[in-house]
């Protein structure tokens, strides 16, 4: 979360304070590009295991599997 920083109440002009929403606005929207990127690359590996998980859930389907033995209950 960005925070603006408290200053000292010096009488900080409006034009600081355009200044500063400005540069705070522009970091945002870089966040918010840079987030998207990784948003959409998680979404393709995402894809990319399922499509793998798919596949090995289809082989285990089809592998053989062992009898297990009858255990007799323990007297």
């Amino acid at each position: 979360m960005i925070r603006r920083r408290r200053r000292p109440s010096d009488g900080s002009s409006l034009e600081q304070l355009a200044s500063e929403t400005s540069d705070l606005v522009g970091r945002l929207l870089r966040d918010n590009r840079v987030l998207r990127s990784e948003n959409e690359a998680l979404k393709r590996e995402v894809e990319r295991l399922s499509s793998g998980w798919e596949e090995i859930r289809k082989l285990a389907r089809l592998a053989p599997r062992r009898r297990r033995a009858r255990r007799t209950p323990a007297r």
